[in-house]
């Protein structure tokens, strides 16, 4: 009898131990869901691009001048409106810009409104550009009747339009405005103060698993293929009750070294990412090919809608031009990116920061209830397609985000008071770091092989 009691006891107790195995796992599984996430979303909500998500797109169209709005204005009637040569923000008045009595225009250069009675000695002059489309939205943020654009996306000052005129060249029907050689362009840094965050061990690794890629804690991969080495660097808002409805910065791929005449089969995708409270995201990309590829580089943008395992299809964009091709032989070489969200729609755009030509922009739905920003990232992201890898590479990317705009405010903000880092994951082979410095929020992406 006592012997028949200690068994069920005994058989009690085994059961009870299976059971709370499976709870234990469940909950070390979910933990450490929770801290490899790289944007605080569940497995299935974020991925790795397609691998034929660009497939038969084509080079994005620059703007014609006849869709830009060029203006020339001179510095004292800049520092009227309470304007310093040294701002980083104009202010214009609506009222000014849209006066024709204020401008003229010449045979040589009809699309750029001129200030009246500046001649080619005026000293100190600004030039100020944008996309019309961007100016009409710009003008429906408006507060007290002014616009505010931030540089040096918007302008840049010259000695007199001598010199302005010494720096711009047609090119068909678009205009290239190059800086003046006495107002050079801020170098987009990357980490000046430290060290790149380098791989190291224990790594965050991701393999193929279901409808996906979904990490897993594992240090050595198993082999499983496709494979993705990803890196991120997330930020929070500040002030999570504050809203913010436009994002501006540059990403500039600064080297991309490929060698080796193998047929391996990999993808490359450096990013600044951004998510908001509806749980959608867009990344911009600069995507670097393996040989089947030409080893050459891309920048686009990508959709992920809230809960998909893939990126929103081109077709599901309402305007999507193409991609920018990058000239591997002209690196360093920075694009400005303006993200922004109004009346239902995400509107992205890039610019090409040396010459201020804008690419036409991209257009897709948003999601109901969109209402702002909600976090930053950066990332590095190297699918290994094929195995052995026999080509060695090295890339990097930086990605510097300059301003947000806080909702129903024509006011910019510093990107910096704006995001809180949060510590950055690294996996073998990719790294990221981040840098702030006056005001701006620099991400550096690594890649490498081997």
């Amino acid at each position: 009898m006592k012997l028949r009691n200690v068994t069920v006891v005994m058989l009690a107790l085994l059961l009870a131990a299976m059971a709370m195995v499976p709870m234990v796992s469940a909950a070390d599984s979910a933990s450490d869901s929770n801290t490899q996430d790289p944007l605080g979303q569940t497995a299935t909500e974020h991925h790795t691009i397609s691998s034929d998500y660009m497939k038969d797109a084509k080079p994005a169209p620059w703007l014609s001048e006849s869709e830009m709005m060029t203006t020339v204005i001179s510095q004292k009637t800049l520092g009227k409106f309470g304007n310093s040569e040294k701002t980083d923000i104009i202010t214009l008045p609506i009222e000014f810009l849209n006066a024709k009595t204020s401008f003229t225009v010449t045979k040589e250069n009809p699309d750029i409104s001129i200030e009246k009675d500046l001649t080619a000695s005026t000293e100190n002059i600004v030039l100020i550009r944008l996309p019309k489309e961007m100016y009409k939205q710009f003008v429906q943020n408006a507060h007290d009747g002014k616009i505010s654009l931030p540089g040096p996306y918007f302008f840049r000052h010259y000695e007199n339009l001598t010199d302005l005129n010494s720096h711009m060249k047609r090119d068909g029907d678009t205009l290239r405005i190059l800086p003046s050689d006495k107002y050079p362009l801020q170098d987009n840094p990357g980490v000046p103060n430290g060290e790149m965050i380098k791989p190291s061990s224990p790594m965050t690794q991701f393999t193929k698993s279901g409808a996906g890629l979904i990490p897993t804690k594992n240090s050595v991969w198993n082999g499983t293929l496709p494979h993705l080495f990803g890196a991120w660097e997330k930020a929070n808002r500040t002030y999570p009750t504050r809203n913010y409805d436009y994002c501006i910065g540059q990403i500039r791929p600064v080297s991309w070294t490929l060698l080796g005449a193998g047929n391996d089969q990999f993808e490359l995708f450096q990013e600044r990412e951004y998510k908001f409270n509806s749980n959608e995201a867009i990344e911009i990309v600069v995507a670097h090919r393996d040989r089947s590829g030409n080893g050459i580089l891309e920048l686009f943008p990508t959709t992920w809608r809230s809960g998909a395992s893939v990126q929103l299809p081109q077709s599901g964009y309402v305007q999507f031009p193409g991609y920018v091709a990058i000239n591997i032989n002209n690196l360093p070489h920075s694009f400005g990116y303006h993200v922004q969200f109004a009346s239902g729609f995400y509107y992205i755009d890039f610019e090409d920061m040396e010459t201020l030509d804008f690419i036409k922009r991209y257009i897709v739905t948003s999601a109901q209830g969109t209402s702002s920003f909600t976090d930053l990232a950066g990332s590095s992201e190297y699918k290994r397609e094929t195995d052995p890898t026999t080509n060695t590479f090295e890339a990097t990317t930086t990605a510097r985000d300059e301003w947000a705009r806080k909702v129903n405010d024509a006011d910019f903000q510093y990107a910096t008071n704006v995001w809180t880092t949060i510590p950055p994951t690294i996996d073998q082979h990719v790294s990221v770091s981040t840098n702030t410095d006056n005001g701006r929020y620099t991400t550096t992406s690594h890649a490498a092989y081997p």
